[in-house]
């Protein structure tokens, strides 16, 4: 192509149609200039449409990556609720000279009360999406601003969870000490049990338990509620990650 259009100024110069050849050369140019900005106009479209590609997998990830999280939440979610309920209602029992069920129900709420929720959710795909600069890239300014409420949020969480870990310490030390661990842990063997004569009935009567067992119920209400507060922001962050991946 470029040897033609030579060819054609040669021959115009050779004929001294000098008007000519500068009109043609004039139209050569503007035919480059044309040609440079339909590459460049389709090299833009390819680069948006990698991007978009890109970005589509990220939030596809993203959406993945807090649905996950949503479903481990809520089966941490019914252990707290466990471990309250079970709390409440050792505190009913408390200093009461009778009480007339098994050691066996005892245990069992001990077992419930002293357990410690396990949830930690998963932040790789955020911190990626952050990390790469991609999050201004996101079109959805309320996801945007969902995503930013979550990590303020998932701070809270973290904090009220070494906080339940650290009360949670105050009535299973006094369980170590002045009752059977091995009962507790093996509730549903009785074959298993504490070869020592040891009641964790006799814990009822101790006033320094019950007012662990209070603390660690206070911990685990404010951490439930957090829980219930994330379980409402990750469900607006998978529907809306979800409805971005469609655009």
């Amino acid at each position: 192509m470029i040897k033609f259009f030579r060819k054609i100024r040669q021959n115009l110069l050779r004929e001294n149609k000098t008007g000519k050849y500068f009109k043609y050369a004039i139209g050569e140019i503007i035919l480059v200039v044309i040609g440079i900005l339909i590459a460049l106009q389709i090299n833009n479209w390819n680069e948006n449409r990698n991007e978009k590609k890109s970005l589509k997998i990220l939030t596809e990830n993203l959406h993945n990556e807090f649905a996950t999280n949503l479903k481990e939440l809520e089966t941490d979610l019914i252990r707290i609720k466990r471990k309250i309920s079970a709390g409440n209602e050792l505190l009913t029992y408390f200093g009461k000279e009778k009480i007339d069920f098994p050691e066996f129900n005892i245990d069992s709420l001990l077992f419930e009360a002293i357990e410690i929720p396990t949830w930690n959710p998963s932040t790789f795909t955020l911190n990626e999406i952050k990390n790469s600069g991609k999050l201004s890239d996101i079109k959805d300014v309320k996801l945007k601003g969902l995503l930013y409420k979550w990590e303020r949020l998932y701070e809270d969480i973290l904090e009220w969870q070494h906080a339940l870990e650290i009360s949670n310490e105050g009535p299973l030390n006094i369980i170590k000490t002045k009752g059977s661990i091995v009962n507790v842990d093996f509730y549903k063997d009785t074959t298993r049990n504490s070869k020592f004569d040891i009641n964790n009935l006799d814990l009822l009567q101790e006033v320094q338990f019950e007012n662990e067992i209070e603390n660690n119920i206070f911990n685990a209400r404010s951490l439930e509620k957090k829980y219930r507060e994330a379980k409402i922001l990750l469900t607006k962050i998978t529907d809306l990650s979800i409805s971005e991946t469609m655009k």
